[in-house]
């Protein structure tokens, strides 16, 4: 099935931010999801803000392929630890000190 992704903005809230997706699909109706990454997320495992929206697409991407018709995908879902430490892995390596 194919579908689109459309990011279409973040929210502040006391919790943290809830970034905002619409999916269109070719043949279903609209649907809108809201991922949350947490403010602890942000100040304490100092995730960059400006990765957000793409971390909460791709996981919104993965878990999409996920989706089955007896198990369809939660419209609120939480970014936990292990998606920041695979996202950070993978785009944001630790630097290594060349001394």
């Amino acid at each position: 099935m194919s579908v689109l992704i459309q990011y279409t903005g973040f929210q502040l809230k006391p919790r943290g931010r809830d970034y905002c997706y619409r999916v269109v699909a070719m043949k279903s109706e609209d649907r809108e999801f809201t991922l949350t990454i947490s403010n602890r997320a942000f100040e304490e495992r100092h995730f960059p803000y400006q990765d957000g929206a793409a971390l909460c697409y791709q996981k919104l991407q993965k878990e999409l392929l996920a989706e089955t018709a007896e198990s369809p995908l939660q419209h609120h879902l939480t970014i936990s630890d292990q998606d920041l430490n695979e996202y950070l892995a993978k785009y944001r390596p630790a630097k290594r000190r060349s001394w």
